[in-house]
């Protein structure tokens, strides 16, 4: 197993791609902590992977835009694990909105959890991360690359979680730790869904989007998960500040 006695934390650990994550992760022997901010979800996330995985996956609720949350979670890893390995920065939000349209509090709500958040993450963390000679997995986007209309505070979140990547590669480089992001095009989570709309209109648009892929499909978060552990371990051992673009061939038209 490849991460047999390491500890894992993944913020936005219970849905989505941080959920399909932070299970294979279990599945190859990780300790795992799953943060969230929702507790009825982080419990029955966590309920659900203790049956097939026990006392090795922890929920913890943590709001990634406060400070004293966060130093609380990375104190809850090392007492109840030890230490930590890798530090998924997964947590997210998007509200659509155009510039001109936006209000202030969403943009700063969409600023605070996708940039905000990771960099007081791996602020925290670093200490422990510095023991471990440990690794931080950044979940972006391929919009981080390429822009489309209607959600501008999202964009910017994520073109800016692209240059922390890179920044926090070249600054914790000479302690052993490594910094790369996975990048997802469209993928069916419960974030998605609730941008994509309901009834038919989620239908029509989901259909677009996939049709705007040349791999003809949206992408399921066990498409990603397998990269998050590759970027996490040590087959990527002499990998940092870089990104995995997951986009279905979308960035090559």
């Amino acid at each position: 197993m490849r991460f047999q006695n390491r500890t894992i934390l993944v913020t936005g650990g219970t849905s989505g791609i941080g959920f399909a994550a932070a299970r294979a992760f279990l599945a190859e022997g990780a300790n795992v902590v799953m943060a969230a901010s929702g507790r009825i979800r982080g419990e029955r996330a966590e309920s659900l992977l203790r049956e097939e995985y026990g006392e090795r996956v922890r929920f913890f609720p943590c709001d990634v835009r406060k400070e004293e949350e966060i130093c609380k979670l990375m104190e809850f890893v090392e007492v109840t694990f030890g230490g930590l390995d890798t530090l998924c920065n997964n947590a997210g939000v998007s509200i659509r909105g155009r510039a001109e349209e936006m209000c202030v509090a969403d943009w700063d709500t969409v600023l605070e959890v996708n940039l905000r958040g990771a960099f007081l993450c791996a602020k925290y963390a670093l200490p422990l991360l510095r023991k471990s000679r440990g690794t931080i997995v950044n979940t972006i986007s391929e919009l981080g690359f390429v822009a489309t209309k209607g959600c501008i505070a999202y964009l910017c979140s994520k073109g800016g979680l692209l240059q922390l990547t890179r920044g926090l590669a070249l600054e914790f480089a000479e302690y052993g730790v490594r910094v790369n992001a996975v990048c997802p095009a469209g993928t069916d989570t419960p974030m998605f869904r609730a941008d994509m709309g309901s009834g038919e209109a989620y239908e029509k648009n989901v259909a677009a989007l996939a049709a705007s892929y040349p791999l003809g499909r949206i992408a399921v978060p066990e498409d990603i998960a397998p990269t998050v552990l590759f970027l996490a371990g040590e087959d990527s051992a002499f990998m940092t500040g870089q990104y995995i673009l997951l986009d279905g061939g979308f960035t090559l038209q």
